[in-house]
């Protein structure tokens, strides 16, 4: 039974717990696959950039610095996407954002495999960013929705973590084939085609998602949501059995917002959650989209590795991410948000400063061994704090919430290209060091800030 106030501003219902009772079933698989599709092109869109970023560099004859722009570029584009679209998922609907932001990526994708000139491919960088931000945003907040409290942490790291990492592989060896079967100057224009049309197969699958249960009761459209909420039970029922007894009412609020009100709420009551959101976003944006602008650099300028096989290479240490993340991810519903964190941010801080001390001693092979080590744990904290982000701020905040964390944090991606890039000619030793101090904050913020939210229901975590 559902309870109004007075005022209309909160609603009692079930409909949550009920939601949030249910066993992981097919449905659910269904929605995970479908939304994690916005983190696979995630991985995709931007490790294009790396794969082809040596193909490129030679065709429009460009200095390193405009080469290691179209990350930051990108990165533009994700930090007002995150801002602008995470707040109108808040305001308009998760379903509505999660299909606008795969125009854009189609849109942005297409237009690099077009482009004639850098201001063009640049321009597209920036288009794709602007719907990989509000993706993000949207997406991540419907996944968090939808997904059962015991198990969100998982669900949510692996589904941003893993499929990231998987669409970082396909874009590696798409890459590196096209650009090696192809001719040069057609290669890596077939090589963002796919990503094309990638999204196109997503956006057509997103038209038979719902709308977030959540996001429906907080603006009073609760026939909707009980109606959806009775739909999954039955579904969940056919394949499951007897289903777990529902739990009590939750109290949430039931109000249009607009965007003032969103960032009021976030900024007056949850300042110091979004603090740490900023913090970790920003400490783990700069070393993990540095892997994707000056690593190439560095293997071809420091190792001369071929253009055309940077991807591999990318690729063979993408690949201790995965493992990274889906270690960690597990973690994260059975030791907790915040060690997990910690631990992850730490350990990734003192590698960048240990592989600082040896690398001039390194050879190619153990160079890369040592990335793929180092990035197992920057891998796992940069997919593992979305599971936290989104379950410190309330329904009717989440999407701005992680919109606005998503944006500043990318500041780091913009900023570290730079900074590192310029620290090279004076030794790759300063390079991992400087890196490794910027990991070691997101440890410290977390161990300083960090609420610890394992297993909770959202309206739990998200009250202060």
């Amino acid at each position: 039974m559902i309870i109004m106030t007075e005022e209309r501003e909160y609603v009692e219902t079930d409909l949550l717990p009920r939601l949030d009772r249910l066993p992981w079933s097919r449905w659910h698989w269904k929605v995970f696959l479908i939304l994690s599709g916005g983190m696979l092109l995630e991985g995709l869109v931007l490790s294009l950039g790396g794969s082809t970023l040596g193909t490129v560099e030679k065709l429009f004859s460009l200095t390193s610095t405009e080469a290691v722009a179209l990350t930051p570029a990108f990165l533009v584009g994700e930090l007002v996407g995150g801002v602008v679209l995470g707040t109108l998922a808040d305001i308009k609907g998760r379903k509505l954002l999660f299909l606008t932001t795969m125009m854009f990526i189609i849109v942005g994708s297409l237009l690099a495999a077009v482009s004639v000139d850098y201001a063009m491919l640049l321009a597209s960088r920036v288009i794709a960013g602007l719907g990989i931000g509000g993706e993000l945003g949207a997406a991540i907040a419907a996944m968090e929705e939808f997904s059962p409290p015991r198990n969100r942490g998982f669900v949510v790291g692996t589904g941003n973590g893993v499929m990231f990492d998987f669409g970082t592989f396909i874009a590696s060896f798409v890459g590196y084939f096209a650009i090696s079967s192809l001719p040069l100057s057609i290669g890596w224009r077939v090589a963002f085609l796919s990503a094309v049309v990638l999204a196109l197969v997503i956006l057509i699958a997103r038209l038979d998602l719902p709308e977030s249960v959540r996001f429906l009761v907080t603006k009073g459209r609760i026939a909707e949501a009980q109606a959806l909420v009775e739909r999954v039970e039955k579904e969940v029922a056919s394949t499951k059995g007897q289903l777990p007894p529902p739990g009590g009412k939750v109290r949430v609020r039931a109000r249009e917002e607009r965007a003032t009100q969103s960032f009021s709420l976030l900024f007056k009551r949850y300042g110091k959650r979004v603090a740490l959101a900023w913090t970790l976003n920003f400490s783990e944006t700069w070393p993990y989209y540095a892997a994707f602008s000056v690593f190439p650099l560095i293997f071809i300028h420091d190792y001369h590795v071929p253009s055309g096989s940077v991807g591999l290479v990318l690729g063979e240490i993408l690949g201790a991410g995965v493992l990274g993340v889906l270690t960690m991810a597990y973690l994260l519903d059975s030791l907790g948000r915040r060690p997990v964190l910690i631990l992850s941010y730490g350990l990734s801080g003192a590698l960048a400063v240990i592989l600082g001390l040896v690398v001039s001693r390194l050879s190619f092979t153990a160079f890369v061994a040592f990335l793929a080590a180092l990035e197992f744990f920057t891998y796992a904290a940069a997919a593992l704090l979305y599971p936290q982000i989104g379950e410190m701020f309330p329904t009717e905040a989440r999407g701005s919430g992680l919109g606005t964390a998503i944006g500043f944090g990318r500041l780091g991606g913009i900023i570290g290209p730079f900074v590192l890039l310029a620290l090279e000619p004076l030794g790759l030793d300063l390079v991992f060091a400087v890196t490794g101090v910027v990991l070691f904050a997101g440890a410290i913020a977390e161990a300083l800030l960090g609420p610890e939210l394992k297993r909770k229901p959202l309206e739990e975590a998200s009250r202060l």
